[in-house]
Parts: structure tokens; sequence; C-alpha cells
């Protein structure tokens, strides 16, 4: 190769004829990322933004949490740098960012996101041997079990949820609805806001019996009117007289099978509202590395495709549209900027995720 370095003492003779600095900015970027985030895992793990809502000296706060008092005043002084802290007078107070998203008591707490976020690091520290020996089995149940339902109940909280369900609640026939499916609902947070919004509503969540005490916990905590369905809509019934069915971010969401299952389930003029991640034909990819990060793992008795959100046998965008043709007229088609989050570059980002408002033809 044209200007390799040919003896040793070349090495030391000659500097490299690639410059190194483009990959140490990465390396640098990785680094500073990487050390941020263990910050805050460390100081939310050790209750340090619960006890900073009143001012507190660094020795105040290091002897009531039981910490090295010298580590505690460079944390401090690192998380006032980032902006989640507040100085003044020698004591250290919450930034209303870190009072609002990484405070445990906090409604909007943050802290099983980051809880997720570390457990895709670990998957993909696998990468070597999952390069040699394929994808980690793991069940569905699990992947989608606790910690990843609350985490993706905290994300929607920052904003996804309300955008989302002001468009649903906006359209002219959500106050006459009476009867509602959440299909795949999960953390049922979209169904107990829709509960809210319309209290002559009555609203279901169907999920798999695995996730409804879950559920049922958010619906507890939420004081809602929301009633839970057992069972799996691939093989189970979903019921009838519905005014509209919800349907987002769920595997089935693009399976051609459950369409005619949901127009049966509604009733004449009934809105079908999906909200999913389309890929048009000849689209290669969305994100690159969220296709390897969605194929670290492999679910049982479930064959995923290549690219992220992509399952065998899921419709195209375009031939999903023609085939809600044949049993709903296409009320609208929502892009992503009018309600999706921010992304975290993981799985579970909306990426360019539509809404499909959809009304039920005889």
């Amino acid at each position: 190769m044209a200007g390799e370095l040919s003896t040793i003492k070349d090495v030391f003779d000659q500097e490299p004829f690639v410059d190194v600095q483009s990959l140490y900015s990465l390396l640098n970027n990785c680094a500073k990322s990487y050390k941020t985030f263990c910050l805050l895992t460390a100081a939310i793990e050790t209750g340090l933004f619960d006890h900073l809502e009143t001012p507190r000296s660094v020795s105040e706060l290091s002897f009531e949490l039981g910490l090295n008092l010298r580590i505690t005043r460079i944390v401090c002084k690192c998380l006032e740098m980032l902006g989640f802290l507040v100085e003044a007078n020698g004591a250290y107070q919450n930034a209303e960012i870190s009072s609002l998203y990484l405070r445990t008591g906090s409604p909007l707490a943050q802290e099983n996101v980051l809880k997720t976020l570390q457990g895709t690091f670990r998957l993909w520290e696998k990468l070597p041997e999952i390069l040699k020996g394929g994808p980690v089995k793991v069940r569905e149940e699990d992947f989608f079990g606790e910690d990843h339902i609350h985490a993706i109940a905290a994300e929607i909280l920052t904003g996804e949820l309300q955008k989302t369900v002001r468009i649903v609640a906006g359209l002219p026939e959500f106050p006459k609805a009476r009867k509602l499916l959440d299909l795949g609902g999960g953390h049922g947070l979209y169904a107990i806001a829709f509960s809210k919004l319309n209290p002559g509503l009555q609203v279901f969540v169907y999920n798999l019996p695995e996730v409804t005490q879950k559920t049922r916990a958010y619906i507890e905590k939420h004081g809602a009117k929301v009633t839970v369905i057992d069972g799996n809509f691939f093989v189970d019934d979903l019921g009838s007289g519905y005014d509209l069915v919800f349907f987002a971010y769920n595997p089935g969401g693009k399976n051609p099978g459950l369409v005619p299952k949901i127009h049966a389930s509604l009733n004449e003029g009934g809105l079908f509202v999906s909200k999913h991640c389309f890929y048009r034909k000849g689209e290669e990819t969305k994100d690159i590395f969220l296709d390897l990060e969605w194929n670290l793992t492999a679910f049982a008795g479930v064959r995923k495709g290549d690219r992220v959100y992509s399952f065998e046998g899921d419709l195209s965008f375009e031939d999903y549209l023609e085939l809600l043709s044949g049993y709903f007229s296409i009320e609208k088609v929502i892009e992503t900027a009018e309600f999706a989050g921010h992304p975290l570059g993981k799985v579970g980002d909306a990426l360019d995720s539509k809404i499909i408002i959809a009304k039920k033809r005889g």
C-alpha cells in the first residue's frame, strides 16, 4: 500500500501517513459521553438528586448519603457544569431539569430510561460473542418486561403522549365515542389519558397476560376508569362495538392479518388510529446502528427482519395503505414531527413513524 511504513525504523522517523485526528475525535466524544452517563446514573442511584430539592453543602450531602467527601465535591462540580445542579453560597441545589426528570419522586422521573440505556450498552458489549454465536435469544415478554415498559412510559410522558392524545382528541368523532380499545397498549397511559379527556368513554386496554399486571398498576396509580383485557390479539377475539381502536408501536403493527380483525371490532364509521414506523418500498435503512442493535437479540417464535422495527410478514407503507383502503377510508396521515419525542439513539426511538387515521366503511 502506498505510504505504508515498511520498517520498524520508519515508525520512529516518520509521522503516520494517515492522520489519527478523526479516530481520536470520535473516541474523545465516546469517552466524554460515557463518563457523563455514568455520572448521571451514579447521582440517581445514590439519591443525590432526591436530597438536593433544598440547598445543601457538600459536607451535609456526603454525611447524609454516606458518600466520600472529596469525590462528592467533584461530582457536584461536574453536575453544576453540565447544568443539573446550581450552586450558591457554597451550597448545591437541583436545577429545574433535575427536579423534573432526575428526582425519584417526580411524575416525570427518567430513571428507568437510563436503566434501559445501561442495559443496551451491556448488550453492545457482547457484540464480539454475538458476531461469533449469533443473536441473544430472549422471550418477547421478557424483552418488553417491567423495566422496558416503565422506560417507555417515562419517555412518552416527556411530550409524545400529550401531542398524540391531542391529535386523537381533536378528531370530531372523539367526543361522540363511547367505547375505545387501546390494542397492545402496554403501560396503558394512552388509554388513561383518553379516559380522562372523555369521561363518558368506556376504555379498554388489550395486552398479553404477562403485561396486564403492570397495566393495572398504572391504571390504579392514575385513578383511571380503564378495563384491562388479557389476550393474544393474533389468535384471540378483540371484542366488538368499538368506536375507536388505537394501536401504537407494536410488533404486530404492520401485520396484514390484524386489519380484518380490527375492522370487524369497530362500529360503522368507527376510527382506526395506527402509530407505527413503516418502510417504504425500496427503503434500505432508517438507522444502520439501530438495525444492528435490533439484530443483537432474537425473539423465540418471532422472526425479525434485518431492519429495525421490521418483522417477517410486515407490509411496506404503500402496501399497508392499499390493504387498509379495502376496509377503511384513509382520513389522514400525520408525519413524525407533529407528535414524536426526542431520539435517544436506541431501539425505541420514533424514527419517522406515522399516525394513520382511517374510518371504517361498510
